[in-house]
């Protein structure tokens, strides 16, 4: 990829970062990242909402608003 000039500002058009879609997918690899990395160290200890939330960019009720959904998802049937 070309460098782009020093001195311009890039258009919100071409800056995919600023895609709430973009964005919702980086979290969910984030995510799936820091989960896999504390498995495979066995580090099986709880992290603060706050911390994960700087981990993923996110606000720190995200880790909650997950429970929420997971509990929603596989609750059928009860």
């Amino acid at each position: 990829m070309a460098a782009k000039p020093t001195g311009t500002k890039p258009s919100e058009e071409s800056d995919l970062s600023l895609c709430p879609e973009w964005q919702a997918e980086q979290v969910d690899r984030l995510l799936g990242f820091e989960i896999l990395t504390r498995a495979l160290s066995a580090c099986y200890q709880p992290v603060s909402p706050e911390r994960l939330g700087d981990k993923l960019g996110v606000g720190k009720g995200f880790s909650n608003r997950i429970i929420v959904d997971i509990k929603r998802r596989y609750s059928y049937g009860k």
